[in-house]
């Protein structure tokens, strides 16, 4: 075998290697959401959580978190008692696949509700 031959199947070799990237497997585990605000710090907000496989759900830092179920919707209030980014982490069935987060209604760390507009979402973090 010459070696050229050689350096092509091996250079087919890695090109293979290099294609078997598959991505993300399924599997259960943590995500967590944050609050993306045109007003910096918020001291509350409503969120629904669409989806199946939603399992316990923590706020992260000194974020409290109140939980209602109802089918396949879950709805979280998120409050910072002093105000400040409002995140939570939530256990999922496959984190391939979230739930759709949806914001509800928010407030700031006055108290005051805010106008909701297009600025303020949610969005998933690993």
């Amino acid at each position: 075998m010459s070696w050229r031959r050689v350096a092509a199947i091996g250079s087919a070799a890695v090109m293979l290697g290099a294609c078997s990237d598959q991505g993300p497997e399924s599997a259960p585990g943590s995500l967590t959401a944050a609050l993306s605000s045109p007003n910096g710090a918020e001291g509350a907000a409503v969120v629904t959580l669409t989806g199946e496989g939603i399992g316990t759900t923590t706020g992260v830092g000194d974020v409290l978190v109140f939980r209602s179920d109802e089918a396949v919707v879950t709805t979280l209030v998120l409050v910072s008692p002093v105000g400040g980014e409002l995140s939570v982490r939530v256990m999922v069935a496959d984190t391939t696949r979230p739930p759709l987060l949806s914001v509800v209604q928010v407030a700031g760390p006055d108290d005051e509700l805010r106008v909701l507009s297009a600025s303020y979402g949610m969005e998933w973090a690993r």
